[in-house]
């Protein structure tokens, strides 16, 4: 569908002129008021079946795109039916944020700013009849003459970051998937392979440009705004928009290359693999250069070039682990940490190495153009905890009920268990209290995240069996206390789970919340009230 936004031509006019921006920022408000009268603009000339989308024109030195949301593929939608799902806009330009943001506060239009779109957050699902703003369009990268730190566009994702970054044989804080964003991600935390030598992406911004709810354009950092500097790393969802921001960079640790084992584990080896994961882990001194993440899946893909045991022919009659093992080094360097893993008996086994830009893509088939990036192809919701340790009991009790899920419910096939371990040293360098991120005291993550293609009954049964995997890994934990990464949560954890119990945490984070957003529009993203 495409909504072709022109100015209303004196008649007997037979061109239609392109509409400057404004007059389709406003023309916005009257479609998604569902009075198309009122538009001092003209849609589209075939009225008779609906609108079509996206359509960019040029505005200056930006592209401005308008999209209908739809939830559906059908090419044609009537009026009323776009009016009630809302617009999209997308920016190049980081002027037309602010402008935008200005625009729906004006009219009292609710709006969300979104980059590679991959949350998962339920309070996401809410908005309607608003502004989509998407930055994708945002990526410049500059590189500071110090190599020390870079400018990043709001836009900005990890693979474009790491292969930018490579070229000058620099490296920074991302998440694990090359189709994500890094700005959304940082702003709840934001884990990844480096941040044993980074911490966490959220203590690497350094300066951002933010627009606030009324559309307002400030400098944020340590010497600017202080207070929505701390507010921005950890909590940063509810606060702004960043359309640039300053980021730190890094020089490789050992070279420009990881290497990368994956292993596969039937169910019986599940106490020996969890025990030696721990006795790895080891209270949070997982060594900076190791990465330990491990899933739990049904009949995941083994490499044609994996060395395979002959029980591995059998293996896809039940869920299996797949633990994927990273080195910042060689394979040599990493023979201490395979020899103990081989010692367990998997049923396949696959050594490899690469550069270190190419991680997504060639350890887990998660760049742009891979299928898990796909957009729209499923409904994802996880349901996150973070620990100390694994309880080994627990993960069996974790395995029976992936298994009986997938069993009743095969339309949750394509789901996983995810238990993550990175290493800390550098997140724990933090002082907790110089960030709104509350968590850092959580050495390994887990969530069950259903996947599916959308329908009532799915959904019903994907949150039945993630809330009593979830139970089941709070009632394990050792403290006993539940704690949800942001960026993972459902939607339905209370504040003190998300952004941490510690009363004068909560009291400051509502006292910005109030003084920066009072009114709440930035509410789709673990929203905080109070």
């Amino acid at each position: 569908m495409r909504i072709e936004c022109f100015k209303q031509p004196p008649m007997p006019a037979k061109r239609l002129a392109k509409a400057h921006i404004r007059d389709c920022y406003v023309a916005l408000q009257y479609l998604l008021r569902g009075d198309k009268t009122m538009a001092p603009i003209q849609f589209t000339v075939e009225e008779t079946r609906g609108f079509r989308v996206p359509y960019a024109w040029p505005h200056d030195s930006c592209q401005i795109i308008i999209n209908a949301l739809t939830p559906t593929s059908e090419d044609t939608f009537s009026f009323a039916l776009i009016a009630h799902l809302g617009a999209e806009v997308m920016e190049s330009c980081e002027k037309d944020v602010a402008r935008a943001v200005k625009f729906a506060h004006q009219v009292n239009l609710p709006f969300l700013a979104i980059n590679r779109g991959h949350g998962s957050v339920s309070a996401l699902g809410t908005f309607r009849n608003g502004i989509l703003i998407k930055l994708n369009n945002l990526v410049s990268i500059d590189i500071a003459a110090d190599g020390k730190s870079a400018v990043l566009g709001g836009g900005v994702y990890t693979d474009l970051l790491l292969a930018t970054l490579a070229k000058e044989n620099k490296v920074a804080a991302t998440g694990g998937c090359g189709c994500v964003g890094i700005a959304g991600p940082g702003l709840g935390g934001g884990f990844g392979f480096y941040q044993g030598y980074a911490g966490l992406m959220a203590d690497n911004f350094i300066e951002m440009d933010v627009v606030t709810a009324d559309g307002s354009e400030i400098k944020v950092s340590e010497s600017s705004n202080p207070d929505l500097y701390w507010a921005m790393r950890g909590a940063g969802q509810n606060f702004g928009i960043v359309t640039k921001f300053r980021y730190k960079i890094f020089d490789y640790p050992n070279g420009p290359n990881i290497f990368h084992a994956t292993y596969h584990f039937t169910q019986d080896k599940l106490e020996s693999l969890f025990e030696h994961l721990n006795s790895l882990l080891d209270n949070g001194t997982l060594p900076k250069d190791v990465n330990a993440y491990v899933v739990l899946r049904s009949k995941p893909l083994i490499s044609p070039r994996a060395s395979r045991t002959r029980e591995s022919q059998n293996y896809e009659s039940h869920p299996v682990f797949v633990y994927h093992l990273y080195y910042f080094g060689t394979g040599e360097q990493a023979t201490p940490y395979i020899q103990p893993i081989l010692d367990l008996g998997p049923i396949s086994t696959s050594h490899a190495s690469f550069p270190y830009k190419d991680v997504s893509h060639k350890s887990f088939q998660a760049s742009v153009g891979d299928p898990t990036c796909a957009a729209g192809i499923s409904t994802k919701t996880r349901f996150p905890v973070g620990l100390k340790t694994y309880n080994v009991s627990t993960n069996r009790q974790i395995y029976d009920l992936f298994e009986d899920m997938i069993t009743t419910t095969p339309a949750l096939a394509t789901s996983f268990v995810q238990f993550e371990a990175f290493p800390m040293q550098a997140v724990k360098a933090v002082d907790p209290a110089s960030t709104a991120y509350a968590h850092r005291h959580d050495d390994i993550l887990v969530a069950l995240s259903t996947q599916y293609s959308h329908s009532p009954s799915t959904f019903a049964a994907a949150t039945k069996y993630g809330q009593q995997a979830r139970q089941l890994f709070i009632s394990g934990a050792r403290p006993l206390q539940f704690n949800a990464y942001s960026n993972y949560a459902n939607g339905d954890e209370t504040l003190e789970q998300i952004y941490g119990y510690e009363p004068w945490r909560l009291e400051k984070l509502k006292r910005l919340k109030r003084k920066w957003d009072p009114e709440g529009r930035f509410g789709y993203f673990n929203p905080i009230v109070g």
